[in-house]
């Protein structure tokens, strides 16, 4: 791998790292798990998961890369969440199980979303369990598939660190609580199971907003706003799309 694509493929950890910091790792620590605790174990999890994992990174063009990069900052700047690892995914074309698995399985985490916010009454000690869950599997299913090298290390504990300190906001906009925390880190870790089986990555942003509606639906309260599931579902069609379109400037459709 030349230096410019080891550049690049640090970038895109790095951005994975981050966004997931800002959903699934912020809540768990503003909201019951100590920070600095939280960091140490999702950073730990997330390497041990990255090299544990049966998933294998993809190579890709440094355009591809780039217009990876690209698209990642147009929407964040836009407030959505662009799944990175889907995005690069379609660039390698589509199957009938990955599009199965992208918009078969919100339904899923909605479910487990509804009956955990019923059935399961979240402690700290359950809280570090499934922060170390996610966390894993979130290494094993998403920055596996992008980056497996040594360097990785660094993009992991620096994208959680900034993640972890920006997240505040994500809690402070929505009414998450401890236990919509758990039950959404919780049913992201179950269902990314799926992705590593067949060797897809997931979007744990979908995955994470669909149990907290479940959760909303449960308690009658509102979590979070069903805009911005809406918005993370059309993030999924928003990077296939994208996807097909970068590979037809780059002449590979």
């Amino acid at each position: 791998m030349s230096p410019l694509d080891e550049a690049l493929t640090l970038a895109l950890a790095f951005a994975l790292v981050y966004n997931n910091a800002l959903v699934v790792l912020g809540p768990s620590a503003w909201g019951g798990v100590q920070p600095d605790r939280a960091l140490i174990l999702a950073t730990a999890s997330e390497i041990a998961g990255t090299f544990l994992s049966p998933m294998s990174p993809l190579r890709f063009s440094p355009p591809e890369y780039l217009a990876a990069l690209l698209f990642y900052a147009a929407f964040t700047a836009a407030r959505i969440s662009l799944p990175i690892s889907v995005f690069l995914y379609s660039l390698r074309g589509l199957t009938a199980t990955s599009l199965a698995l992208w918009f078969g399985t919100p339904a899923l985490a909605f479910t487990v979303g509804y009956f955990a916010a019923r059935l399961v009454r979240p402690s700290l000690a359950l809280g570090y369990v499934v922060l170390f869950a996610v966390s894993f599997m979130f290494g094993a299913n998403n920055i596996a598939f992008v980056d497996k090298d040594v360097y990785v290390v660094a993009a992991i504990f620096l994208g959680n660190y900034l993640g972890l300190r920006f997240s505040r906001w994500i809690v402070k906009l929505y009414a998450f609580s401890f236990s919509g925390a758990v039950s959404a880190s919780a049913s992201a870790a179950a269902l990314a199971a799926l992705g590593i089986a067949f060797g897809i990555p997931m979007s744990f942003t979908l995955l994470i907003y669909s149990t907290l509606l479940g959760s909303a639906a449960s308690r009658r309260m509102r979590i979070i706003r069903p805009a911005d599931f809406i918005k993370a579902l059309a993030s999924i069609t928003s990077a296939l799309l994208l996807a097909y379109a970068t590979s037809i400037v780059l002449g590979r459709a």
